[in-house]
């Protein structure tokens, strides 16, 4: 089976458990500097994510097994917390600042693509989340970053990368990533303007990233949904979270925005792979970053757009890293 093959059975294997569960939603979610007018460093992120709906304790279904698998994990099988699971396919693409040099200056962030499958199970009740994610995938020729890259390049007439012969190698990714966020503060204003306070906290172990961070984002609108906010493809704050979120028959409107800082012991876009020499540059061992963007909904849709921006990655970055994500959800 050819590489392009397996991208499309990941896809239909995401569409295919999405469209036998009887709820839940389904995330298209697109990053890109296109939207800041850049085109280095982080430039591009696609994904689609399935969340299912609650998993009932006594749900003796292919969900139910598998939340039951993980179940020593904490808090999620605590009586006190609503479990979910989420599956996302996800490709992202890393470049130097000068896409048009065909040998890219060593000093610069080498060209790299990520493939990659991620499952997540969801332990919520109404003040706190608890994300448990085990990420799987591929870094290297073998992600179709490349292709993907030149084709959508050539499609908007933009100029042609020409350094993807020095891409990282073939690598696969093993990643386990835990997050918390905690609703701090909610509170109403005037105008029946709502208002809440949520820190978050994330760690991380795998060949992809190792490290911790914490933040904090706050979010004000009218009629807000009961989401205490997931990370984006890319650590961006997105408070178009979908888990636990029925369909609405009003509008929801909200404005958001936040902060947080990370401590990096390896990151594998910017320290290369660790079994096999590739081109790499040290990252910063603490990178800071900033968040803000809108979030719509009404009936079973959700329109979400951020930008985010990063404090410098590594010593001799050229351009901050800034790009924008948007994201469109609909509840199955």
């Amino acid at each position: 089976m050819n590489k392009r093959r397996t991208a499309l059975v990941l896809t239909g294997l995401l569409l295919s458990g999405a469209s036998q569960a009887t709820d839940g939603s389904l995330t298209l979610t697109v990053e890109n500097d296109v939207f800041t007018g850049s085109d280095n460093n982080y430039t591009n992120g696609v994904g689609i994510a399935w969340v299912s709906d609650a998993i009932a304790r006594e749900d003796d279904g292919p969900l139910g097994r598998w939340t039951r698998f993980w179940s020593f994990l904490p808090f999620v099988a605590d009586e006190d917390y609503t479990t979910y699971t989420s599956w996302a396919l996800a490709q992202e693409i890393n470049t130097p600042d000068d896409i048009g040099e065909p040998h890219p200056d060593v000093d610069d962030q080498p060209y790299s693509g990520v493939l990659v499958v991620d499952s997540t199970l969801y332990a919520r009740r109404w003040d706190w989340s608890h994300a448990w994610q085990l990420r799987l995938g591929v870094v290297g020729p073998a992600s179709q970053a490349d292709d993907t890259q030149r084709e959508f390049h050539r499609l908007i007439g933009a100029d042609k990368p020409r350094g993807w012969d020095t891409q990282l190698p073939n690598e696969p990714i093993v990643n386990l990533n835990y997050t918390l966020a905690h609703l701090a503060a909610a509170g109403h204003t005037v105008a029946d303007l709502e208002w809440r306070l949520v820190p978050l906290a994330t760690a991380g172990v795998g060949n992809y990233f190792t490290g911790a961070g914490v933040g904090l984002y706050g979010e004000i609108g009218w009629d807000l949904v009961d989401a205490l906010g997931v990370t984006a493809l890319r650590s961006g704050l997105n408070a178009a979270s979908t888990v636990g979120i029925a369909p609405r028959d009003r509008w929801s409107v909200s404005l958001f925005g936040g902060g947080g800082a990370y401590g990096v012991v390896h990151y594998l876009p910017l320290d290369g792979t660790l079994f096999r020499t590739s081109h790499a540059v040290d990252s910063e061992p603490v990178i800071a970053m900033g968040s803000f963007g809108f979030c719509l909904r009404r009936g079973k849709l959700t329109l979400g757009f951020a930008r985010t921006f990063f404090t410098e990655t590594f010593d001799t970055q050229r351009e901050q890293t800034d790009f924008g994500t948007l994201s469109l959800s609909w509840v199955l």
